[in-house]
């Protein structure tokens, strides 16, 4: 079982292991995917697409479409290299502890990341890259603030987790309030990549999403894990609970995402 650690507990090997792990993914395939793989699917489910359904953003999948996006990625890394120990860290935007470093997620001058880790000489092209250049691109609080713990707290006890109509525009819902108050934050936060379609050419990705599914779980054990809304049979251009999210395929809906332990993974 994978045990995904905070970036703040992990030992210089360990960052290093898993930049290379993300290095390695980019050229080799595993079960037909390579890195370049997911940035295609967070491209294309981004918003809604030509069924009319919103998979990935704006709606109540939000959280299990991740969480199964980011299953994938760790099981993909884990066979690329050997190793089964091999897991997703997560960055804890409240706590002081950066991943832009240049032995660990990139080091920023002027905006780019031109040397060290993740840099085009390093072995990492942009691809499909709507900002002209090959360079990784940040802008570190320029479009928004890290959340602060408050934030977080304030977030985490909404009790509803997600209601008509489904939207962004959803007042009383923890998938939305968090979607929006958290996840774009950080986004916005990071900027350049971060802020565009295909985010995940940005390491940083993996790491702030793990944490949006770290806090999804942390309120599940007080809300329950089968607390996913909406249920069956209820309205067009949304996922219900038994309803497949794609690119994923037949069984991979939000039921069978709702417990980590099963997914064979855990949190520090």
């Amino acid at each position: 079982m994978a045990v995904r650690k905070s970036i703040a507990a992990m030992t210089s090997p360990e960052r290093t292991a898993f930049a290379n792990a993300l290095r390695q993914l980019k050229t080799t395939s595993v079960n037909g995917r390579n890195y370049n793989w997911y940035i295609d699917q967070h491209i294309t489910y981004f918003a809604r697409t030509g069924d009319n359904i919103s998979h990935a953003h704006q709606s109540p999948s939000f959280f299990p479409w991740h969480r199964e996006y980011l299953r994938l990625l760790e099981l993909d890394l884990q066979t690329v290299t050997g190793d089964s120990n091999m897991f997703l860290p997560y960055w804890d935007w409240t706590l002081s502890a950066s991943p832009f470093t240049a032995d660990f997620c990139g080091a920023i001058t002027n905006g780019s990341v031109n040397s060290g880790n993740f840099s085009p000489n390093w072995g990492w092209p942009m691809y499909r890259s709507s900002i002209n250049t090959n360079f990784l691109q940040r802008r570190l609080g320029q479009g928004a603030s890290r959340p602060t713990a408050g934030n977080v707290n304030n977030v985490q006890n909404f009790t509803v987790y997600d209601q008509s109509p489904w939207n962004g525009g959803v007042s009383n819902s923890y998938r939305n309030r968090n979607e929006i108050e958290l996840h774009n934050r950080v986004h916005n936060y990071v900027g350049g990549h971060m802020g565009t379609r295909e985010a995940p050419n940005d390491p940083v990705f993996w790491l702030h999403h793990c944490n949006i599914d770290r806090l999804w779980w942390l309120w599940q054990q007080n809300r329950g894990v089968d607390t996913y809304q909406p249920r069956t049979g209820t309205t067009s251009g949304v996922i219900d609970n038994t309803e497949a999210m794609q690119p994923f395929g037949a069984g991979r809906t939000p039921s069978a995402v709702r417990d980590i332990a099963v997914l064979g993974y855990s949190y520090l």
